[in-house]
C-alpha cells in the first residue's frame, strides 16, 4: 500500500483560536474521529493532531506567520489517491465550518 498526507484546512482566510470546551464537549467532539479512527483501523497510518499557525520563510531569514490555513493532518495507506479519497467521505473535520481535506500521495525518495 501507497501511503498519503491528509491536510485539513481552514479555508475562511483567517487563522481561527481553538475553542475552550468542557471535558465532555472534547470528548462529543472527539467521538467522530474515534469512529473514523475505528472505521480504518490499520489503515489510518497515524491520526495525526491539530495543527496551530505555520510560520514560513522564503530563505531561512526572516519568518513571517504562514497564508496557508493548515489546521491539522492524518496519514492513510491506500492502493491508489482515488482510495485515500474515498477514506475522507463523510470525514469528522467537515463538521467544522469553513474546512476542507487535500490529499496526497507521498512521493518515492
Amino acid at each position: 500500500m501507497k501511503k498519503f498526507i491528509a491536510l485539513y484546512y481552514n479555508t475562511s482566510g483567517a487563522h481561527q483560536p481553538a475553542p475552550e470546551l468542557t471535558e465532555e464537549q472534547k470528548a462529543e467532539m472527539m467521538a467522530p474521529w474515534g469512529a473514523w479512527e475505528k472505521k480504518y483501523g490499520d489503515r489510518l497510518v497515524e491520526m495525526g493532531a491539530p495543527l496551530k499557525p505555520a510560520s514560513a520563510s522564503e530563505n531561512g531569514n526572516s519568518w513571517t506567520t504562514s497564508k496557508n490555513f493548515v489546521t491539522g493532518y492524518s496519514i492513510v495507506a491506500a492502493d491508489s489517491l482515488e482510495e485515500a479519497q474515498e477514506m475522507f467521505k463523510g470525514h469528522p473535520i467537515y463538521n467544522y465550518p469553513d474546512h476542507a481535506v487535500e490529499v496526497s500521495e507521498f512521493a518515492p525518495m
